[in-house]
């Protein structure tokens, strides 16, 4: 049977959420100001997404393995990027504070990589991965309170 979905109790601190599929890379973690307005740093294998409260908090990510994308109707933030998976055995979700590993059924392919900040009874986030043979750009999905801009194109690399 294929694993298309994975929940985590994930420990959020350093306002960051890290997407990656090859090992922590300091460099590639780090914000220039760029990254800091738009709330993301994106590499082709590795992003990060400012979870957008401050602090540090337990927060339920939830990760799934698509054929589309549907937004959820709590969503307040989403974000699209490109996404490679290098390693299918080498995908983590990551903090500051610990990692786990991600165990979709995966391949060693792009994806479109869906990132979703929604309100609920608490604060949970979404990251629906969908196969792509086009690597389309990174942006913005809706408007929302921090800035974010619907179809406003996100920056690649630390800027």
């Amino acid at each position: 049977m294929k694993k298309i979905a994975q929940t985590v109790d994930l420990l959020i601190s350093h306002n960051q959420i890290q997407f990656r599929s090859r090992d922590f890379d300091e460099t590639s973690s780090q914000w220039g100001k760029i990254n800091l307005a738009q709330g993301a740093v994106l590499h082709s294998d590795y992003v990060v997404f400012d979870p957008l409260p401050e602090d540090a908090f337990g927060a339920n990510v939830h990760l799934k393995l698509e054929d589309s994308f549907n937004l959820d109707p709590s969503t307040q933030r989403c974000i699209v990027v490109p996404f490679h998976v290098t390693d299918p055995g080498h995908v983590e979700i990551a903090s500051a504070a610990e990692k786990f590993k991600v165990e979709l059924d995966l391949e060693k392919r792009d994806y479109a990589l869906y990132f979703e900040v929604c309100e609920g009874e608490e604060i949970f986030y979404k990251i629906t991965l969908v196969p792509s043979d086009s690597k389309a750009p990174a942006r913005y999905l809706l408007d929302d309170p921090w800035g974010g801009e619907k179809d406003k194109v996100l920056v690649e690399g630390v800027r």
